[in-house]
């Protein structure tokens, strides 16, 4: 007889849960504004925890790896960073949150101003 212990088969292994809070499946829309000129482009807000998201947009390795999330539903502007992409999808980590209508660094004051600016375009 053989009593060796059996090898686990990679199928039978369980992904391990690595947040530190748990995530929600989400379908909010975002707009991502990154680069000195402000570009902008729509997202998916796919999941959510409290630390940082999935999102979904059409070309994620144009964007650098610190960005800018405009989220309505939220009333707020998210500085955040790139932690994995695969496939049109993008795991990010929250850096900070701003409310829109509070007082805003120049900075954050400009990715604003640029989303605006698109927001009035596309109307």
């Amino acid at each position: 007889m053989n009593y060796a212990a059996k090898k686990p088969d990679l199928d039978d292994v369980l992904p391990v849960e690595r947040r530190a809070s748990p995530r929600r499946k989400t379908r909010f829309k975002a707009t991502v504004v990154y680069g000195a000129e402000r570009t902008t482009a729509n997202c998916v807000v796919k999941n959510l925890s409290d630390g940082g998201a999935c999102i979904k947009l059409d070309a994620t390795e144009d964007l650098p790896a610190q960005f800018h999330l405009i989220w309505i539903a939220d009333r707020a502007v998210i500085s955040a960073e790139a932690v994995w992409r695969s496939k049109g999808e993008m795991g990010v980590r929250f850096l900070s949150k701003h409310d829109i209508q509070g007082r805003l660094s120049s900075e954050l004051a400009a990715v604003c101003r640029a989303w605006e600016q698109r927001d009035r375009a596309r109307a």
